[in-house]
């Protein structure tokens, strides 16, 4: 069955402006070319002209017409002593060039500031529809994501929850269906939060109060969070702070800062087998750096800055091993960029794992 596209009017009134653009911009070469051939005209007109009234004079000469008649009739003319007599003045001459340049100059500039302008609006036009489809794109692979991320865990609740309603298990199977409701609904809680976080960074409705942080606390109750789903997920997750280490932060963005990164280390080890993730946090200068390590599929090096905009994720979402819907990057980055901090990553290539490092500001009295 084929599929209609819903008529976009926002993108074709964008696309109906590049076309006129355009047009604009073949008239203004138009324009040019016209100019500069009627100026060359104008100039030859103007110097066939001179030479009609040097036959002129010479013929009044001829005929015996004092010169200083011939002079008054004909100024662009002057008498010399040679066999031609009259020729045209050179001076008139070198003021018609000097018009002629600078009548091309002043179409020259005129037609290149217009060309210039009209350009940049389609280079400005083409930008914004170069985004707008990237930025569709993601919103769609958002969608899927989102849809994949609730059904899944929806299902498993409803499995989970019919297990224990119609065949009434054991104490250890209730036990770990139990746990398995709770492991799922922590996952649709996670990811509902990414989802009210990323609309109030986007509303600016974000009220930071920074204060002094164990940045050990937080890690150690990081490691109590996440620590047994790592496990269960076969990643082994560890995390290393020195007990006095503090930074200067609001502890529910810090929170979710570590969380988001950890756990978006935690998929791409998923995803790639198996293997460890390492959390590990020391002063660097006027800044607390915590860097997060994982074993899991990596990226392409061009990805690193991409990787922390709002819906990106790397290739196809049909295809896509790592589960996710986007936004705990951006929200990652949102949140340091409000905090003064900074935020990178690294890999060595596809399958190559990764490093997330923050450089999260140290308290007041502790920078360097």
């Amino acid at each position: 069955m084929a599929i209609r596209r819903r008529f976009d009017p926002t993108r074709a009134l964008q696309w109906g402006f590049v076309v006129l653009l355009s047009i604009a911009a073949a008239q203004v070469v138009w324009w040019i070319l016209d100019e500069v051939r009627h100026t060359q005209k104008l100039h030859d007109a103007l110097i066939a002209e001179y030479e009609v009234e040097v036959q002129a004079a010479r013929a009044m000469l001829d005929r015996g017409t004092p010169a200083t008649e011939v002079s008054d009739l004909f100024p662009q003319v002057v008498f010399s002593s040679g066999p031609e007599r009259v020729a045209v003045n050179p001076r008139a001459l070198a003021e018609l060039d000097d018009d002629r340049i600078r009548r091309l100059r002043r179409i020259g500039w005129e037609g290149a500031f217009f060309l210039l302008v009209l350009v940049a609006a389609m280079a400005v036009l083409a930008q914004a529809l170069h985004q707008d489809a990237q930025l569709r794109r993601r919103q769609q692979n958002f969608l899927a994501a989102v849809t994949h991320e609730f059904k899944s865990p929806l299902a498993s609740i409803k499995l989970s929850a019919e297990t224990i309603a119609l065949r009434d298990p054991p104490p250890d199977k209730r036990r770990a269906l139990v746990e398995r409701l709770l492991a799922d609904i922590d996952r649709l809680d996670a990811m509902i939060g990414n989802i009210l976080d990323t609309a109030r960074l986007e509303e600016g409705r974000v009220q930071l109060q920074p204060e002094r942080v164990s940045l050990a606390a937080a890690v150690r109750a990081l490691a109590e969070e996440v620590g047994p789903r790592a496990a269960a997920a076969g990643v082994a997750f560890t995390a290393e702070a020195a007990p006095e280490l503090e930074v200067q932060a609001d502890p529910i963005a810090l929170r979710t800062v570590l969380r988001n990164l950890v756990d978006n280390a935690i998929k791409a080890t998923v995803a790639n087998g198996g293997g460890s993730v390492r959390l590990e946090a020391g002063k660097s200068g006027a800044f607390v750096r915590i860097a997060v390590r994982d074993t899991g599929v990596g990226f392409a090096a061009p990805e690193s800055h991409r990787l922390f905009e709002k819906f990106y994720r790397p290739g196809d979402e049909l295809r896509r091993k790592t589960r996710g819907s986007g936004l705990g990057l951006y929200i990652v980055r949102r949140f340091v960029e409000l905090e003064h901090g900074r935020v990178s990553a690294h890999s060595d290539g596809p399958g190559q794992g990764a490093v997330f490092t923050v450089l999260w500001p140290a308290p007041r009295g502790e920078r360097a």
